[in-house]
C-alpha cells in the first residue's frame, strides 16, 4: 500500500493544477516561462512518499485457504497446539478429535508428510513443536488426486519456515504463559548454507502443567427390573508434561539441478496424570443412595524417532522433475494405570477396590514413494507417482486385581493387538488449460491389505477427483471439484485395549471397524482473490463415530468407535481473506451455515441426529504507533450434531501485542487467549434410555510473553527447492 502524505490541501491542489495544465501547455504550446512556474509547483507540492508493505494474514484460494503465522501475534506464539486452537473454522479437544468448519475427519500434516499420529499422541507432539518454527498454516478443504485419499473433512498441512539465506543462521526462542498453571516452550534453532551444503537443526523442550476438570450426569431410564436412576460426577485431573525435541536435516546439492536429503527427527515426552472422582447414585426423587471415590494415577512414556531420504532431480526450465523418498517411523509408548474405588452404601460396610495396568506399544512404519512432475506446455501437465506404506504394530495391556495383599491378574480386560498394514498406491493428475477454462482431473488407486490378531482384510479403491475453473475478468474465478476420500480407522479404535475412566465409564477399541468413504461437491465462486463464497454436499457411508452403550445390570458405560449408517452435511461456505477499514486496520471472516445428518441403527431401529449449525471466526488485525501490531480474533461455534450427541455452543476471544526490536532481528510478543474461560466442551445426548450431559474444560485461559532472537551471518537469497511435500496421512494412536 502506498500513501502520499502532502504538507497541505492546497499544495495537493497545486499538484493536480499543474500535472492537468502542464499536460495541456504540452499540447498547446505554452511558453517556457508558464512551464518553468508549473514545474516548481510540482516539485514542491511531493513533501514525502512512504511505502507500507504487509503481507495478508490470510490467502483465499479456490481449494484452500493459507494462513501466515508470522503475520499474527496470537499465533505466532506458544506451540504449534496453541496456533491449531486460535484458527478461526479450528476446533481442537483434548482427545486429539480436530473439527475443520464443524466436521470431523481431518488430517494433520507437517511440511506436506503427515505426523505419524492422532488423538492424544498428536496433541503431546504439537505441544512440543514451537510456533516460532512455523511459517503457514493451509486449511485444505479439497485435496487432489494426489494428496493420499484419507482425510474426508479436509487436511491440516502445517509448513515449517525453510532457510533461504546462505551463511549462518541462530534462532533463540523463549515463551512463557500462565494461566492456573504455567508452561514453558523453549527452542534453539539453527541453518547453515554454502556452496552445494544445507544444514538445519534444532532442539526444544517443553515443560508444563494443565488439568481437566469434568462433570458428567446420566438420567437411567426405568426398566422391568431396575429403576430410575440418577448419576453425578465430579472429576479434576492434573497433568505434568515435559518433553525434549530434536530436529536434524542435510541437502546436498549434487548439481543446480540434483538434491539428496535426509532429515531425522525426535521427540520423547513424559506425561503424569492423577487425580480424584466423586460419584452418587440416586433415585430421580431420593437423596444418593450410593457414593463412590476414585483416586487415579497414571504415568506415560512416549518415544517418536522418524528418518526421512529424498532425492529431488529438475529435468529442465520448464518443470519437469523427478522425485523420491524413503521414510521411516519408530513409535512406543510405556503407560501405567493405578486406580482406586472406594463405594459408601447406607448402612452397609465401605467396599474398597484397587486396580493397575500396564500398557506397552510400539509401532514400526517404512515407507517409500517417487513421483513425476511433466508438463507438456505452460497449458497442459500431468503428475503421476506410486507410494507403499508397511505398518507394524504389536501391543500389550495386562490388567490386575488387588485381593488382599496379592495381584490378581484380570484376564477379561487384558489383551494383545497385533496388526499388519501395507497400503500401495498409485496416482495420475492431468491440468489442461483452454482460454479461460482451465480443467484438472486425476485418480487415485490403493490397494490395502490388513492383517489383525484374528482377521485379515484385502481391499482395492478408486478415488476420483476432477476440479473446473472459468476465469472471469476482474481476477474472478467460478470453481466446481468433485473427489472421493477414505478413512481407515486408526490403530487405537482398532486396538481392543480396555481404557477405566472409572468403575462407570470405559473405553474400548473395536477390531470389526471397516472403513468409511465420502463423496464431496463443491461450487464455489472466488471474487479477486479475497473473497470466496461456496455450497458443499457430502455423503459419507459406514462412517466411524463413537458411540455410548449402557451395560444392562452394571449401569456402565462402554465407549466404542463404531460405523453408523450415514453421515450426510451440506451448507453454505464464505471467507474474506483481508478487508482494509483503515490504513491502520485490517479485518477476515470465515463463515458457515453447515446442516449435520447422522442415521444409525439401535435395537434394530433407525435413529437420525440432525442440526443446523452457525460458524463465525474474526481476525482483526490493528497497526499501533511505535511500530506494533495488535491483534483480536475470535470464533463461534453453535450447537453442533455430532454422531449420538450435540456439541453445545462454544466461542472464544484472545488478543496480542507484537514488536519488533534490534532492528528487525528480534520479536516480542504479548498475548491472552480465551479472555472469558469460554472454550470448553459441553455436550448432551440420549442413548440406551440415558439421557446424559458432559461439560469439560482445561486451562486455555491464559496470558503470555513470547521472545525471538534471529542471529544471521551470510549473504544474498538462494530459493531451497528441498522439502517437497509428499501428502501423506496416517493414523497411529495407541
Amino acid at each position: 500500500m502506498v500513501v502520499l502524505q502532502q504538507k497541505s490541501m492546497k499544495k495537493s491542489i497545486s499538484f493536480l493544477a499543474a500535472l492537468l495544465f502542464g499536460c495541456s501547455s504540452l499540447a498547446w504550446g505554452t511558453d517556457k516561462t508558464s512551464q518553468d512556474k508549473d514545474s516548481v509547483a510540482m516539485h514542491k507540492s511531493i513533501s514525502e512518499v512512504v511505502v507500507y508493505a504487509e503481507r495478508s494474514t490470510v490467502q483465499v484460494m479456490p481449494e484452500k485457504r493459507v494462513i501466515h503465522i508470522g503475520s499474527s501475534p496470537i499465533a505466532s506464539s506458544g506451540s504449534a497446539y496453541s496456533v491449531l486452537k486460535n484458527l478461526p473454522g479450528i476446533i481442537v479437544n483434548s482427545d486429539g478429535s480436530v473439527f475443520i468448519n464443524g466436521k470431523a475427519g481431518v488430517k494433520v500434516l507437517i511440511d506436506g508428510k503427515s505426523s505419524y499420529l492422532e488423538g492424544t499422541e498428536l496433541v503431546n507432539y504439537l505441544m512440543s513443536l514451537p510456533a516460532s518454527l512455523l511459517d503457514k498454516v493451509e486449511l485444505v478443504t479439497r485435496p487432489s488426486a494426489k494428496y493420499e485419499a484419507s482425510g474426508n473433512a479436509g487436511i491440516i498441512d502445517i509448513c515449517t519456515k525453510r532457510n533461504n539465506q546462505t551463511g549462518l543462521s541462530l534462532n533463540v526462542h523463549g515463551n512463557y504463559e500462565q494461566g492456573k498453571y504455567g508452561r514453558t516452550n523453549d527452542n534453539l534453532s539453527f541453518s547453515y548454507r554454502r556452496n552445494k551444503l544445507n544444514l538445519s537443526g534444532m532442539y526444544g523442550y517443553y515443560r508444563g502443567r494443565d488439568f481437566n476438570d469434568l462433570t458428567i450426569a446420566r438420567h437411567y431410564s426405568a426398566t422391568a427390573t431396575e429403576q430410575a436412576m440418577v448419576f453425578d460426577q465430579d472429576s479434576y485431573r492434573r497433568r505434568a508434561d515435559h518433553s525434549h525435541s530434536v530436529n536434524f536435516g542435510m541437502d546436498y546439492y549434487v548439481t543446480p539441478k540434483t538434491i539428496f536429503g535426509i532429515a531425522l527427527k525426535g521427540n520423547v515426552s513424559d506425561r503424569t496424570e492423577n487425580g480424584s472422582l466423586h460419584s452418587a447414585f440416586h433415585a430421580s426423587t431420593a437423596p444418593s443412595d450410593s457414593t463412590i471415590r476414585s483416586l487415579t494415577d497414571n504415568g506415560e512414556k512416549r518415544k517418536n524417532f522418524t528418518s526421512s531420504l529424498t532425492f529431488q532431480h529438475n529435468i529442465d526450465s520448464l518443470g519437469k522433475a523427478v522425485s523420491a523418498s524413503v521414510d521411516g517411523l519408530y513409535y512406543s509408548v510405556k503407560e501405567d494405570q493405578w486406580h482406586n474405588d472406594i463405594v459408601t452404601i447406607p448402612s452397609v460396610k465401605k467396599a474398597e477396590s484397587t486396580s493397575k495396568a500396564l500398557k506397552d506399544g510400539t509401532i514400526k512404519m517404512i515407507s517409500g514413494r517417487t513421483d513425476l512432475t511433466w508438463p507438456v506446455s505452460d497449458k497442459v501437465r500431468f503428475e503421476a507417482g506410486a507410494k507403499s506404506d508397511f505398518v507394524r504394530i504389536d501391543n500389550r495391556s495386562d490388567y490386575a486385581n488387588l485381593a488382599g495383599s496379592q495381584w490378581v491378574a484380570d484376564k477379561s480386560l487384558s489383551s494383545t493387538f497385533y496388526y499388519r498394514e501395507n497400503i500401495n498406491a498409485l496416482y495420475a493428475t492431468a491440468k489442461m488449460q483452454k482460454g479461460a477454462f482451465v480443467a484438472e482431473a486425476g485418480v487415485r488407486a490403493e490397494n490395502t491389505n490388513l492383517k489383525l490378531t484374528s482377521t485379515s482384510q484385502s481391499y482395492t479403491d478408486l478415488f476420483p477427483n476432477l476440479s473446473l475453473n472459468w476465469q472471469l475478468p476482474h481476477n474472478n474465478v467460478l470453481n466446481f471439484t468433485y473427489g472421493k476420500r477414505v478413512d481407515r480407522p486408526n490403530y487405537r479404535y482398532l486396538n481392543p485395549f480396555v481404557y477405566i475412566f472409572d468403575t462407570y465409564t470405559y473405553e474400548q477399541g473395536n477390531t470389526n471397524l471397516k472403513p468409511q468413504f465420502t463423496d464431496r461437491f463443491d461450487v464455489a465462486y472466488l471474487i479477486r482473490r479475497n473473497y470466496r463464497f461456496g455450497l458443499f454436499y457430502t455423503d459419507t457411508r459406514q462412517a466411524i463415530i463413537k458411540s455410548y452403550n449402557v451395560q444392562p445390570g452394571s449401569r456402565r458405560v462402554y465407549v466404542m468407535p463404531t460405523n453408523m449408517a450415514s453421515y450426510r452435511s451440506y451448507g453454505l461456505q464464505g471467507d474474506i481473506g483481508q478487508i482494509s477499514v483503515a490504513r491502520w486496520f485490517q479485518s477476515g471472516m470465515h463463515l458457515e451455515l453447515t446442516q449435520n445428518n447422522y442415521k444409525w441403527e439401535e435395537n434394530e431401529i433407525f435413529l437420525r441426529n440432525r442440526k443446523l449449525t452457525f460458524q463465525i471466526g474474526i481476525q482483526n488485525k490493528i497497526r499501533l504507533p511505535w511500530g506494533c501490531t495488535a491483534e483480536v480474533s475470535g470464533f463461534y461455534n453453535s450447537e453442533m450434531a455430532y454422531g449420538q450427541v450435540m456439541v453445545l455452543p462454544v466461542w472464544q476471544l484472545s488478543g496480542g501485542i507484537q514488536k519488533n526490536l534490534c532492528k528487525g532481528n528480534a520479536t516480542l510478543s504479548i498475548f491472552s487467549n480465551d479472555w472469558f474461560n469460554s472454550n470448553r466442551t459441553r455436550v448432551k445426548g440420549n442413548f440406551s434410555g440415558t439421557y446424559a450431559t458432559t461439560d469439560e474444560f482445561q486451562d486455555r485461559c491464559i496470558v503470555g510473553i513470547s521472545f525471538t532472537y534471529r542471529f544471521k551471518k551470510g549473504e544474498g537469497a538462494k530459493e531451497s527447492q528441498s522439502g517437497k511435500s509428499f501428502y501423506d496421512s496416517k493414523r497411529i494412536n495407541l
